[in-house]
């Protein structure tokens, strides 16, 4: 099979995406598909011309002028798609999660792993999807959405979020991902701060009432739900040093909680993906409180594939390894006939 692997991107998790382009692209050569790799934000390939993968952050360069010279993929999708079976996105946040390069693709006519576009764009808006939450049943911690159109924090917005919440809150961009921008607020003089951190990634700000308990998330591929696993970061907020950094979180899989709640936060999960329209893997974040209450945080279209990332250790605990789960991912895009 012909796999283009979409990573890089201009999202600030950059960083994240090229990782988990490294893994998807080194698996599927190793299970004999014949794949490229290119990153949409420069349209340059992230490939050696002796086909081993680097990232544009490294250093490395391709020996090819050709590529060097490359536009970005929007300008060029005919060319790049051509003959590809299945496109790889490997993207998150930004254009590869809020629906921008699956319109790109649809248009080209090509297959591609995950959610399509509106699917995409509703779970990247996370106040859409806690109202879809709430349509559905499925408890979400109160929240309220801020758009600041001219990027500007007006001066009463702290009091307003004070009188309207009761501390902690969380405060967090709408529309980006991997906890970008977030900020557990304690106090009101930290209000401000928490604001200005949002606003650097998107001047949609989400302020949402911290829920304390135990953080658990669910892998779904395809509408089957992989065992429920347990976040129990070291500093106590899974904020984005605590994903990323090796040994700044324990991960429990499966979880050990009460097999109805399990189940029940296995069901919402699928719920969820199934309201929103995904496809593919996704992966489902909730919070338990001590009263055995559980409440979605969000969904996300297009989870990591780092050493370091959830939804293939679910699959691992289900008995489907990494390169299973990458055949599964290429095989559900087939599935589905290009638009």
């Amino acid at each position: 099979m012909k796999v283009l692997v979409l990573a890089g991107g201009e999202s600030s998790e950059r960083e994240v995406s090229l990782t988990s382009g490294r893994a998807v692209f080194e698996t599927l050569r190793q299970l004999g598909h014949t794949v490229q790799a290119v990153d949409p934000a420069t349209g340059v390939s992230l490939l050696t011309d002796a086909g081993k993968f680097i990232t544009v952050d490294s250093g490395e360069k391709s020996d090819s002028p050709d590529k060097q010279k490359a536009l970005p993929l929007a300008f060029r999708i005919n060319n790049d798609l051509k003959d590809i079976d299945v496109a790889f996105i490997a993207l998150h946040g930004g254009d590869g999660e809020n629906g921008l390069c699956q319109s790109l693709l649809e248009l080209a006519g090509v297959r591609y792993t995950g959610s399509a576009m509106a699917a995409c764009a509703m779970s990247m808006d996370k106040a859409i999807t806690k109202r879809l939450c709430r349509s559905e049943g499925i408890l979400t911690p109160q929240w309220e959405l801020y758009r600041l159109a001219d990027s500007v924090i007006p001066d009463n917005l702290a009091e307003i979020i004070a009188q309207r919440f009761i501390l902690p809150v969380v405060v967090k961009p709408n529309d980006s991902g991997s906890t970008v921008g977030l900020t557990k607020v304690e106090r009101n003089e930290e209000i401000n701060g928490a604001l200005e951190s949002a606003l650097k990634e998107s001047t949609n700000i989400l302020v949402e009432q911290f829920v304390p308990g135990r953080e658990l998330t669910v892998a779904v591929l395809d509408g089957r739900s992989f065992p429920v696993i347990e976040i129990v970061p070291e500093s106590g907020l899974y904020d984005y040093e605590a994903k990323y950094t090796d040994g700044k979180s324990e991960y429990i899989c499966p979880a050990v909680i009460p097999a109805s709640i399990g189940d029940a936060v296995r069901r919402a999960a699928v719920k969820l993906f199934e309201v929103i329209g995904c496809a593919g893997l996704a992966r489902v974040d909730f919070m338990l409180d001590e009263d055995g209450r559980f409440y979605c945080l969000e969904l996300n279209s297009v989870p990591g594939m780092t050493d370091l990332s959830l939804a293939p250790m679910a699959a691992k605990a289900d008995g489907i390894d990494f390169p299973q789960l990458m055949q599964m991912l290429l095989e559900s895009a087939l599935d589905r006939p290009a638009k």
